[in-house]
């Protein structure tokens, strides 16, 4: 009896594991190619659907809305008006309770009620009948790849930062349709995503596809990155879809180099390899370039800062944006080596060529970078009424 319970614990934690936390064969992300990204609404219509929707119509944008059977059998005209204003909507099961889940009669009637080419389990959960019972249904399992936090007790601009630093080309945007926070912070993101060039679309818009092995592996290490983030203090240079690069604050590690010893203030340079995993070369030579104005821009304000770095086997290519690179003692150059065939292999699914991959130090003097890729400055604000050159009459014609 024991053995199998222990059995039968051990087969839903796997399916949690990898069908919900990794997110294998669920359509989470789109293209990583294009500024398009899905706005999805959980557990509606509510009170707010109204006022969320008013706020979806004053920026031009469309989402997709995950409702629940019970609360759409309560408020048919909201899902009627959402569908009537260009939304999707989609299959959130029956019912919001997710012990029920567990047993698996009750997860069949709870996914087979409602019509919908997408279901999303709540809170994500997965059992090991879920796919099963999907693949019978004739529905597609909608996951997501960036969690708006819109249920935790934070303030909505502090939300609205974050989901703007972690939102991706393609990206899934996992938000509730009820919280009043999610209004305000959508108020704040949502004209901030427009400006910077995203596009928010419905799910069919965006076309995502299923997560394959390593898609899952990648969507389960994010947590991980925003940690690391979080731990070390490293900031995005630049907010767009496809600024590529984050900068941690610290002391030159070494090697030594002329006039630039250790312990020189210096930002280390982070590839935002997610962006970049599906441009082509001219396209990452493009953007990336784009991108070192960003990085300029963050070093001019720091006086300290005497250069850039970044160890990497893609380091001999950063020649082409003026880095200079040097090799690395053998140790540490072993490991950061081992680490560009890992993240070789995750980001764009290839193996080094010839067995071997070395990295290297790159890196740019403060003086040279602001040579190369010169800060944009600020436009001068208009004169004051009265002060020489402000229009005839001290105001506007």
């Amino acid at each position: 009896m024991e053995v199998a319970l222990g059995l039968v614990l051990l087969l839903y934690g796997l399916a949690d594991l990898l069908f919900r936390f990794l997110g294998l064969g669920a359509y989470a992300h789109g293209s990583r190619r294009l500024p398009l990204v899905a706005l999805t609404f959980d557990d509606g219509p509510s009170e707010r659907t109204e006022a969320l929707l008013a706020l979806l119509g004053r920026h031009g944008v469309k989402a997709t809305f995950f409702v629940t059977g019970k609360r759409a059998r309560e408020r048919p005209d909201l899902v009627e008006r959402i569908r009537r204003e260009g939304h999707q909507v989609e299959d959130h099961g029956e019912w919001h309770q997710a012990w029920r889940l567990l047993l698996p009669w009750l997860e069949w009637r709870h996914m087979a009620a409602n019509p919908g080419r997408y279901y999303r389990p709540p809170h994500g959960l997965h059992t090991p009948f879920t796919r099963l019972f999907a693949r019978a249904l004739g529905k597609r399992v909608a996951l997501w790849d960036l969690e708006g936090k819109d249920w935790l007790p934070l303030p909505p601009e502090a939300l609205a930062h974050r989901l703007l630093v972690y939102l991706r080309p393609g990206s899934v945007v996992l938000l509730h349709d009820g919280p009043e926070r999610t209004l305000r912070l959508l108020e704040t993101a949502l004209p901030e995503m427009l400006r910077l060039g995203y596009r928010p679309v419905t799910l069919d818009e965006l076309a995502p596809r299923p997560l394959t092995p390593r898609l899952a592996l990648i969507r389960g290490l994010q947590g991980f990155e925003e940690r690391y983030n979080r731990k070390r203090r490293v900031e995005r240079a630049g907010l767009g879809p496809f600024d590529l690069f984050r900068l941690e604050r610290r002391p030159f590690p070494g090697p030594d180099l002329p006039g630039l010893p250790r312990g020189t203030p210096a930002m280390e340079l982070h590839l935002e390899s997610q962006r970049a995993m599906e441009l082509t070369p001219l396209e990452a030579i493009r953007h990336a370039r784009e991108s070192l104005r960003r990085v300029a821009e963050r070093v001019a304000q720091d006086p300290e800062v005497a250069l850039v770095y970044g160890y990497s086997h893609l380091a001999p290519g950063g020649r082409v944006f003026g880095f200079r690179t040097a090799p690395l003692p053998p140790w540490p150059g072993l490991v950061y080596s081992l680490a560009a065939a890992w993240f070789l292999w995750l980001y764009r699914g290839e193996l080094p060529r010839g067995g071997r991959l070395l990295a290297e130090l790159a890196y740019l003097t403060r003086e040279e970078l602001l040579r190369r890729f010169p800060p944009s400055t600020p436009a001068s604000p208009p004169p004051a009424p009265g002060e020489p050159g402000s229009p005839p009459g001290g105001g506007p014609a």
